[in-house]
């Protein structure tokens, strides 16, 4: 897929935003620097009494107002706040419903300008392909595959990504089909994915307490994990979080040493992997560090959902 005749982006690009005026302008400037032809604004609004929370909102929203290339905006802004298992699902809803394929960017993620061609590039080569249900913009892996510009994953990470509307058809923020079948049956279907006890117990309590925890993404892995599916992510880091803050909702602390990596870029033409097949030496290093911060990261949810955190 080549660029279009004006020199913007073909593809459609969603921001996720809520109340980080100073963070979503970052974000937004690399995405008026792409020029997309179609942009979703899919914005959380302020929680009830908060009035640091309407400011915030309001400031944000202002930063996206500035819209000064060739594009079709579509704003969907909530009058009050839904929460993170809410907003950003139903707003994706909206962007795949309209878009048969699209990037997505949070307000805290700060994209590399090659995120957006590698984005655009890999979009177009796996469209057909149902292996392949994401598309990752970070690398977060401290010794990444070398040989290639990207490898091939069980896990997919949300600090900027890009999928299709069939993979976005995969989900389901209730993770049904996992609550209608029973504990013995949860424990089979752990045990074929996860050779490692811990990451069948951490997977295990995540998707058992889904219907408490007010997030979105552990049912978006689900998709991957529970259906076979698998992630194509990039071998050099393409996105930078910068929104880990006490403000955060739930980025509040850094144990992984994870939060504002250098952005590599990626280098083009793309160097393919030779087989089409997960990099299991990668997926062990992903499996290992992501389940060693300190506290758990299911003791930290626990005490969320006992102190009714949201």
């Amino acid at each position: 897929m080549g660029p279009p005749a004006d020199g913007g982006l073909e593809t459609t690009v969603a921001l996720l935003l809520f109340r980080r005026p100073e963070e979503t302008a970052r974000v937004f400037e690399r995405i008026r620097e792409a020029r997309p032809r179609k942009l979703f604004l899919i914005a959380d609004g302020p929680r009830a009494g908060s009035e640091e929370d309407a400011r915030g909102c309001e400031e944000a929203r202002a930063v996206v107002e500035r819209v000064d290339w060739p594009c079709d905006v579509v704003r969907e802004f909530a009058d009050e706040n839904l929460g993170l298992k809410k907003r950003i699902p139903s707003g994706l809803d909206r962007v795949f419903g309209d878009a048969p394929e699209a990037i997505i960017l949070e307000d805290d993620c700060l994209p590399h300008p090659s995120f957006f061609r590698y984005c655009e590039e890999l979009l177009d080569r796996f469209r057909d392909d149902e292996r392949i249900v994401h598309i990752a913009g970070s690398q977060l892996l401290r010794s990444p595959p070398a040989g290639a510009s990207y490898h091939f994953s069980r896990y997919v990470h949300v600090w900027g990504w890009a999928s299709w509307r069939r993979a976005w058809d995969l989900y389901d923020v209730e993770l049904s089909d996992w609550h209608a079948t029973s504990e013995g049956e949860r424990q089979g279907r752990l045990r074929e994915m996860f050779e490692e006890g811990d990451e069948r117990r951490y997977w295990g309590w995540v998707w058992d307490h889904s219907p408490k925890i007010d997030n979105w993404d552990a049912q978006w892995s689900y998709v991957g994990l529970g259906h076979g599916r698998l992630s194509v992510n990039p071998n050099r880091n393409l996105v930078s979080n910068i929104g880990f803050s006490a403000e955060a909702t739930n980025a509040t602390a850094d144990p992984l040493g994870i939060a504002g990596r250098p952005l590599e870029g990626m280098e083009f033409p793309l160097e393919h992997p030779d087989k089409m097949s997960r990099d299991e030496t990668a997926d062990a290093l992903a499996s290992r560090f992501f389940r060693r911060p300190a506290p758990p990261i299911w003791h930290r949810l626990a005490n969320r959902l006992r102190s009714g955190a949201s």
